[in-house]
């Protein structure tokens, strides 16, 4: 068990040494990169704010970092884990730009899905009204074929009634 934790942690230090996040020139100046951890080594390169450099060890204030194909030393308080502003601001400000076309076109899908919405409520309202005036036009024409149909039976009572009966006897039509 012992061995298999020393060999945890022994895995997990060689592929961070391997693996090392990035680090950046921190701030709003500029860095000196140094042939050494020193103020009287030479200035190899000047590193500008956002730089990405890659620390491979620490001396007193100075660290030893890499940047691109150069190696050299800056001193402590230059080199931060977190991306400074000027980096940063890029992303955030493209990411706003993104973030606001997304919420026009929100908008606009609002402003259409209301318009239908009201137009929904509109044609229900409809229905319902052609629903009650098919309704009372159904009523209306059952109540008109009964008084049809009591006007025709009473019709043909009267007829019944006034019509003249023949004296039993049956009419001969002569040609």
């Amino acid at each position: 068990m012992r061995v298999a934790r020393w060999l945890c942690w022994l895995l997990l230090l060689v592929t961070s040494a391997h693996v090392a996040a990035a680090d950046y020139i921190d701030g709003e100046v500029r860095a000196h990169l140094r042939a050494g951890p020193g103020l009287e080594f030479r200035i190899m390169k000047i590193l500008p704010a956002g730089s990405v450099v890659q620390t491979i060890g620490r001396e007193g204030d100075w660290i030893h970092v890499r940047h691109a194909d150069l190696e050299g030393w800056v001193p402590n308080g230059y080199v931060s884990n977190d991306e400074p502003a000027s980096v940063l601001l890029p992303r955030v400000r493209e990411k706003l730009v993104g973030a606001e076309g997304r919420i026009t076109e929100l908008d606009q899908k609002l402003v259409e899905q209301t318009a239908q919405l009201e137009e929904l409520a509109a044609l229900k309202e409809r229905n319902r009204v052609l629903e009650s005036d098919a309704a009372r036009a159904n009523a209306t024409a059952r109540w008109k074929s009964l008084t049809a149909g009591a006007g025709i039976v009473l019709v043909g009572i009267l007829i019944g009634l006034l019509a003249p009966r023949g004296g039993g006897t049956r009419s001969r039509l002569k040609l």
